[in-house]
C-alpha cells in the first residue's frame, strides 16, 4: 500500500475529481429532491485521512475549519492551489500531505463542503461518516472490518433520529472531531 502513497499527477487529479467534485456534483443534482423531502439526509462517506490533522499548513487547516466564512468558491481555489503545488512538486514547501495527498486533501475538502451544506440547508441532515478501516480492494485487503460492518457504521448515521445532528463527522458510527 505504501508504494502507492505518492501518486502521479493524473491520479491526483482523478482523486480530487472523484472524492470531492464527484460527491459535490451528485449532491447538487439531488438537492432539489432532498429539499422537497420532509426528512432529507446526506451522508458523505469520509475517511480518517480527511481529518485536518493530516494537513501540515496551519493556514489551510484554519480555513477549512472556519465554516462560518468558508465558501465553495474558496474550496475550489484551495483545490486548484493544491493541484498546482502537486504538479510543481511543491507539496512539502506548502505543507500539504505528501503521502496519499490528493485523497487526504479531497476528503478534507468534502468534509468542509458537507459542513457548508449543513449550514446552508438546516432542514436537511448533512453529515460525514468514516466507516472504519474496511477490508476492501481500496485497502488492498488489509482492513479490519468487513464491508458489512463498515456499511453499518454509515447506515447508522443515515438513520439518526429527526432533529439529530447536522454538519457533524462520525467515525465508526460515533460523533468525532474534524480535526
Amino acid at each position: 500500500m505504501l508504494k502507492n502513497a505518492r501518486e502521479p499527477m493524473d491520479a491526483a487529479e482523478k482523486s480530487v475529481r472523484t472524492n470531492y467534485y464527484g460527491t459535490k456534483h451528485v449532491t447538487e443534482a439531488l438537492l432539489p429532491l432532498l429539499r422537497s423531502s420532509s426528512d432529507g439526509r446526506i451522508v458523505n462517506v469520509s475517511s480518517n485521512y480527511g481529518l485536518l490533522k493530516h494537513i501540515g499548513s496551519e493556514e489551510v487547516r484554519r480555513e477549512l475549519n472556519d465554516i462560518g466564512s468558508l465558501t465553495e468558491e474558496r474550496l475550489d481555489e484551495m483545490l486548484d492551489k493544491f493541484l498546482g503545488d502537486f504538479e510543481a512538486g511543491e507539496l512539502e514547501a506548502h505543507r500539504w500531505p505528501t503521502k496519499f495527498s490528493a485523497y487526504k486533501v479531497a476528503k478534507a475538502a468534502m468534509n468542509a463542503y458537507s459542513r457548508i451544506l449543513a449550514r446552508r440547508h438546516p432542514a436537511l441532515r448533512v453529515n460525514c461518516a468514516h466507516p472504519g478501516f474496511v477490508n476492501t480492494d481500496m485497502s488492498m485487503g488489509s482492513g479490519v472490518l468487513t464491508p458489512e460492518e463498515g456499511a453499518r457504521n454509515v447506515v447508522k448515521v443515515a438513520l439518526l433520529p429527526d432533529g439529530g445532528p447536522t454538519g457533524v463527522y462520525f467515525a465508526n458510527g460515533e460523533e468525532a472531531s474534524f480535526l
